[in-house]
């Protein structure tokens, strides 16, 4: 067993992720020794069970109507064509245009409230969404929820970023994005519960508006007490507060100060590293989105019923969280992250051809291609996990995660609009797109490996901070607290 590492907490000052400062207060004993690995398991345990309930609600709301879709909705309330394609469609429009402003909400106000007050909004509308009686009301309904939706991954990526040392936050990642694979499991559950309910109020609406009232009792959780940043932790003494400061001190980890700064949004704009990051991004979300709106109804097409349906899109949960838990768990021992990316886009790929060129008679082969896509999700986590690292400062990491979150949208626009009635019921243009994207997803990822590794090298060569052209060419010849340490260099 490794041996317990502790922090002698003592008097010099350190700055803590948004600018104060710990160790000048009289009420911190300078002789008193903090357990990390205890102190980062707290941590653990009363942040990342609200972080990973948050993410398993939103993904939750995107399975439910996944399955209401084969629970007899588009019957209900008249959906013709291409309606329940533009409900999906519709969703991630508004979700890109409003990832902008809600970074802009997460600057000028504490981010938890942010994300309580976005998830109370949805959690209303969901309700709501268990009376709707057309399909344009329903596409309505949905665009509303991807407004208050976009909030999630930005608001995350920073929470993760003010606790964690960067290589320990990729697994925290890995595990709060999991809530999407137990939103899976959870969902099937509640489609085969609610398509057996005796009632006169439709199954489906039942699940919109039991999972809209969870979504409202979470919400008043996060808003009471989910605490941003260590300094604003009650469940931490000041002497832990110090020492979770000055472990992302010496990490280059954190948020950095609170501050608004324009040039860093355009320099975060103008960075490759985060147009590779949002290709990388589209790529690979493209197969996952289509397999979280569109699984069910290809399950059904295999020849099951809509409550066998439910049930056999649970495994597809499974494989998401055995694929994020590998992958991020992989990172924090020391592989790089490029590389992990890789080896969980193979088996996306595999499934993709399993059910783009098998025949519909081998339904064991076409519900394992199924199954396989969904490794599809792990890549994303590390995305994210990738540019909280490598964006510096609150700006940055703000504009980063939210353009990274817009792509995510783009691709979850593209990925419903490759599935068209007139192509029912095989589907073969969105399979064809599934293995062309997943392919493709590779050649970024080795992009991105060699952008990041030949900036770590000129910066070695220059004994600068490893950072972008355009970062460079603000920052040479003026002081910025962003790059002072010269000893920075990109993580993958």
């Amino acid at each position: 067993m490794a041996a317990e590492k502790f922090h002698v907490v003592d008097s010099p000052v350190v700055s803590s992720a948004d600018g104060h400062e710990f160790g000048a207060s009289p009420r911190v004993n300078s002789h008193r020794s903090v357990n990390e690995r205890k102190l980062i398991r707290k941590i653990d345990l009363s942040i990342l069970p609200v972080l990973m309930a948050a993410y398993f609600l939103q993904f939750l709301d995107k399975v439910v109507y996944n399955y209401a879709n084969v629970m007899g909705m588009q019957k209900d309330i008249h959906m013709k064509g291409n309606d329940f394609t533009w409900g999906a469609t519709a969703f991630f429009i508004t979700y890109a245009a409003a990832e902008l402003p809600q970074g802009a909400l997460i600057q000028r106000f504490p981010v938890t409230k942010v994300l309580g007050f976005n998830i109370l909004c949805w959690g209303i509308v969901l309700c709501g969404s268990s009376a709707v009686q057309t399909s344009t009301q329903m596409i309505a309904v949905r665009s509303l929820l991807g407004v208050f939706e976009s909030v999630i991954t930005p608001a995350l990526i920073m929470i993760t970023a003010a606790w964690y040392q960067r290589d320990e936050a990729a697994p925290r990642y890995g595990l709060w994005y999991s809530g999407l694979g137990l939103g899976q499991i959870i969902g099937g559950l509640i489609s085969y519960g609610a398509q057996g309910a005796k009632t006169h109020f439709q199954g489906w609406r039942i699940m919109f508006l039991s999972i809209g009232v969870v979504n409202v009792f979470v919400a008043v959780i996060i808003i009471a007490w989910l605490p941003g940043t260590p300094e604003e932790a009650k469940f931490l003494t000041s002497a832990e507060k110090e020492v979770v400061a000055r472990r992302l001190h010496e990490d280059h980890a954190g948020v950095g100060a609170k501050v608004l700064r324009v040039r860093s949004v355009l320099e975060t704009f103008l960075d490759l590293q985060t147009w590779l990051l949002c290709l990388l991004t589209i790529l690979n979300v493209i197969p996952s989105g289509v397999i979280t709106t569109y699984s069910a109804i290809l399950i059904k097409g295999f020849g099951y019923t809509s409550r066998h349906a439910a049930l056999l899109n649970m495994p597809s949960g499974i494989v998401s969280i055995v694929a994020l838990m590998s992958s991020t768990y992989a990172v924090r021992r020391g592989y790089q992250r490029w590389f992990a990316i890789i080896c969980a886009i193979i088996p996306t790929l595999i499934g993709a051809c399993l059910m783009s060129f098998l025949d519909k008679k081998h339904k064991v082969g076409l519900l394992v291609g199924i199954y396989l896509v969904n490794a599809a999700v792990a890549p994303y986590a590390l995305i994210l996990s990738t540019a909280g690292s490598n964006y510096r400062g609150y700006t940055r990491k703000v504009s980063g995660g939210a353009i990274i979150a817009a792509a995510f949208s783009i691709a979850n626009i593209i990925g419903p609009q490759t599935f068209q009635a007139k192509d029912a019921p095989n589907y073969y243009p969105a399979k064809i797109t599934l293995v062309a994207t997943t392919s493709a997803s590779i050649v970024v990822a080795l992009a991105l490996r060699l952008l990041y590794g030949y900036r770590n090298t000129r910066a070695e060569k220059l004994g600068e901070p490893a950072m972008s052209h355009v970062e460079a060419k603000a920052v040479r010849g003026r002081l910025s607290v962003d790059f002072a340490d010269p000893g920075y260099r990109y993580a993958y």
